[in-house]
């Protein structure tokens, strides 16, 4: 299948950015900075920029067309240590939605509750021997 407004051949176009529309953008963004560890770029009254790897996260209270503020939105912040980014959060004030678990799909994760009804899912992809030695478990358990 050739994603829609593609042709046979043509690279995939990447998503360099993601905009959430927020009520509070100074509070969104010391959220993301100082409990999700996202790099705060740039900090303005209507305007915020952070980068998480090579997407950049933009928070605005409004946008050039209606728009609803952001919900049902999950942001996947890849870390070293599951534990210590919840610990470290859940210290912040976070209210934990997840608790430390591994995931049928390879991941450790814990799910906290951001701003404006975003969650963020600190995760890190387990080693394939664990994965292994988790089926294994569950095949003999």
């Amino acid at each position: 299948m050739v994603p829609y407004g593609t042709q046979e051949g043509d690279a995939v176009r990447p998503i360099p950015s993601i905009d959430l529309i927020v009520r509070d953008v100074p509070a969104a963004a010391t959220f993301l900075r100082d409990v999700a560890g996202l790099e705060l770029q740039v900090l303005d009254d209507r305007f915020a920029q952070l980068a998480a790897g090579e997407l950049v996260v933009m928070l605005s209270p409004d946008a050039l067309v209606p728009t609803a503020p952001a919900a049902g939105i999950i942001l996947h912040v890849q870390v070293e240590d599951v534990s210590a980014a919840l610990e470290t959060a859940r210290a912040a004030g976070a209210a934990v939605l997840l608790e430390l678990t591994q995931t049928d799909w390879g991941t450790e994760s814990a799910m906290i509750a951001g701003p404006e009804g975003v969650t963020i899912d600190f995760f890190r992809p387990l080693p394939v021997a664990d994965i292994a030695s988790e089926a294994g478990d569950q095949v003999s358990g």
